[in-house]
């Protein structure tokens, strides 16, 4: 799979797991439950990410605050990896 076609699909992952964070704060929902942790962790692995620490219980709003972390470090990484390609 080349770099690009599997940063994007990171990318949508990520994009996931915002949606499923922002739908349950519209139930109003404020902390991640079993269900909820399953849907976070199985969308996170589609982005190449593994959950090092247990979801359930974490306030949904801190994990949204790490999903935008990982978002912002994956758009960082995208620049850098062209130049690298671009200089080989």
């Amino acid at each position: 799979m080349s770099g690009r076609r599997e940063h994007r699909l990171r990318q949508l992952a990520l994009d996931r797991c915002l949606q499923i964070l922002e739908e349950a704060q519209m139930r109003g929902q404020v902390r991640v439950d079993g269900p909820l942790g399953a849907a976070l962790r199985r969308a996170l692995e589609h982005s190449g990410v593994i959950a090092e620490h247990r979801l359930e219980g974490r306030r949904i709003d801190r994990v949204l605050d790490d999903i935008f972390t990982l978002q912002a470090q994956l758009l960082g990484q995208e620049p850098e990896e062209r130049r690298q390609r671009t200089a080989s």
